[in-house]
């Protein structure tokens, strides 16, 4: 062989490996492009990989479609469609379904039903090295990758057209801990071992064994060890506590070159900091989670539902609640508000309270309100958590529909100093029946929130300072038309910077995991500072420096095109992908059947 042809052939191992190498962001590969998606065979030979999990996931709505009709299935799916979890434990379905498909409806069977935003193909994990796999397989194959427990995220992270999809919803491991020690000087009585799978409902009801409680949330469908705790976390506990992610001791997680890694404050420490807070589906897949838990403490319980019968008294109502909401908090107090029409519903926790002290608190509330209807009112004392929780929480606030949100973070300082103000702004936004809306006044600030010591994570600042976490809510009908659709998200942005006005020209953050998608400045509000983002950018591109986990509004999300497909050209704000690999593709794949994924993919 001559000099000249070995020459040419090392210039080309080269200027390949410039352009199909690691360090090298490209556009993604989605379903449907035949010049880079993996052919049946390759997929064979993955799905033997990972012991035949490779399934396909329909949007929930399919099975009650002509070409896919089910009769158990269908009737199934009306019987649940609202119930959060059912929609959990099926594949294709998100929590809200505008995040899901709108071509098929649930309540129309002559509809065609494609594939949306649900993804093409997906493995469903089990064991680590079937994460560790997919991965991996992701990773050499430049695919789209989504990860997903349960399909709450109100943002639609979990979900992508044409992407392949790590579903963790069968991890369901619970182990305790009895005498847990880290990094020498860290030792913690009953902590617990979460897998990624577990649900809240699961937790609570298997701690209640042990007279033990945890910081978590009041959804019970909710994943324990996901983007509800790297996001945050905030409980009815969270006051008496902390927050959930403050809980954290040590986590167990899949990096994006596939290698499998304890972190914890001193092994991965800055790892450790930016998955504390940070936001799921962003620095790395979560295995396992291990949690401080607490003896249960006694829960004093009111829940209240008031009507006034005018909007003058509502008024009023709204303005004396919020007078009386500091008080509530310095006695100890957590709890949820909402402001619908003329309706507020009270559903307030006190750890460790007093019950008489309870009931002269409310009844006061009731007799210096006697012109107010109170359709209910239950004031009541719960030997633990667990028994407090199935009587204010049964179930999850119903899913299924079509929903648009917006938070803010409201500090202490603010609704101490300005209780009027804050009270006028919120009946300026309370929900409606009609649209319909729905306003949120969280008392899950404050207290231990902002008095935890020695905390090491990346939660956004604005908790620490804050009282109230609220967040105002809009739905729609699937038949509502893209322009309307435009308006609800007008109307959700300008309820939300309502709250703004109240910030004296300062920025109030806002709830990563419960917020607008369409939110301007969200690396600010999400994470508390262009200093916090930054940190946290440095440690996302040092552990995935190719972007393979990606998600709207989450760090490093500025450096991709809308679609999260494509990277953005540097010093460039236009996208940067061709027809062929991102927009033609999707949209021409939208429109395949059934027996035609199956073709795609082996037959599998």
């Amino acid at each position: 062989m001559s000099t000249r042809i070995i020459y040419l052939g090392f210039c080309l191992i080269i200027i390949l490996n410039q352009h199909f190498g690691k360090t090298e962001r490209r556009c993604r590969c989605l379903a449907g492009d035949s010049l880079c998606w993996p052919n049946a065979s390759a997929w064979q030979i993955f799905n033997k990989s990972v012991d035949d999990r490779l399934v396909l996931p329909r949007p929930s709505a399919a099975v009650c479609t002509i070409a896919e009709f089910n009769l158990d299935e269908c009737t199934q799916a009306a019987t649940y469609w609202t119930n959060s979890m059912w929609r959990s434990y099926k594949l294709g379905a998100m929590q809200y379904y505008n995040w899901e498909n709108t071509s098929c409806s649930i309540s129309n069977p002559n509809s065609t039903c494609n594939q949306g935003s649900v993804p093409i193909i997906a493995v469903n994990a089990t064991w680590p090295e079937h994460v560790q796999a997919t991965i991996k397989y992701a990773a050499t194959n430049n695919l789209r990758l989504v990860i997903k427990t349960t399909g709450h995220d109100m943002m639609g992270r979990s979900t992508t057209a044409g992407s392949l999809l790590l579903w963790l919803h069968y991890m369901k491991n619970i182990t305790l801990i009895e005498k847990y020690s880290s990094c020498s000087t860290v030792n913690v009585s009953n902590a617990i071992r979460l897998d990624a799978g577990v649900q809240w409902d699961e937790v609570y009801k298997w701690l209640a064994k042990y007279n033990l409680t945890v910081i978590g949330g009041t959804c019970g469908s909710v994943g324990a060890a996901g983007g509800y705790l790297l996001g945050g976390g905030h409980s009815p506990l969270s006051r008496w506590k902390g927050m959930a992610v403050d809980q954290v001791l040590e986590y167990d997680v899949v990096t994006a070159d596939g290698q499998r890694q304890t972190v914890s404050p001193c092994q991965n420490g800055e790892l450790f900091w930016a998955l504390s807070g940070g936001g799921g589906g962003t620095f790395a897949v979560v295995l396992s989670v291990v949690l401080r838990t607490f003896p249960t403490p006694h829960i004093i319980g009111s829940i209240q539902s008031v009507r006034a019968l005018s909007e003058l008294r509502y008024s009023r109502l709204i303005r004396d609640f919020v007078r009386l909401l500091p008080s509530l908090a310095d006695a100890g107090w957590a709890g949820y508000l909402s402001l619908i029409d003329t309706n507020l519903t009270i559903t307030f926790l006190w750890p460790q309270g007093n019950l008489d002290i309870a009931n002269a608190t409310f009844i006061k509330f009731m007799n210096d309100n006697t012109d107010l209807v109170f359709s209910s009112s239950l004031i009541a004392y719960a030997p633990s958590f667990y028994d407090a929780y199935m009587v204010a929480f049964p179930q999850c606030d119903p899913t299924g529909f079509n929903l648009l949100i917006g938070s803010r973070l409201i500090p202490e300082t603010i609704v101490r100093n300005k209780p009027d103000d804050v009270s006028q702004i919120f009946y300026q936004m309370k929900g409606q029946s009609i649209k319909p809306s729905t306003l949120l006044v969280n008392l899950v600030a404050g207290g231990q929130v902002s008095n935890i010591s020695n905390v090491n994570n990346s939660l956004n600042p604005a908790w620490r300072t804050a009282l109230l976490h609220v967040f105002y809510g809009q739905v729609w009908s699937d038949s509502t038309s893209k322009d309307d659709q435009q308006l609800v998200a007008a109307q959700v942005a300008n309820n939300v910077q309502l709250l703004d006005t109240l910030s004296n020209g300062s920025q109030f953050g806002s709830y990563m995991n419960e917020a607008d998608p369409n939110e301007p400045n969200w690396q600010q509000r999400f994470f508390g500072s262009q200093a916090m983002y930054d940190r946290l950018k440095t440690i996302k591109d040092k552990v995935d420096p190719l972007g393979l986990f990606v998600c709207k509004n989450c760090v490093g999300s500025d450096d991709w095109t809308s679609d999260l497909n494509c990277p953005i050209i540097s010093g460039s704000t236009t996208t940067s992908y061709s027809p062929t690999t991102s927009e033609k593709s999707t949209v021409d794949y939208q429109f395949r059947n059934v027996t035609e994924l199956k073709l795609i993919i082996g037959g599998i």
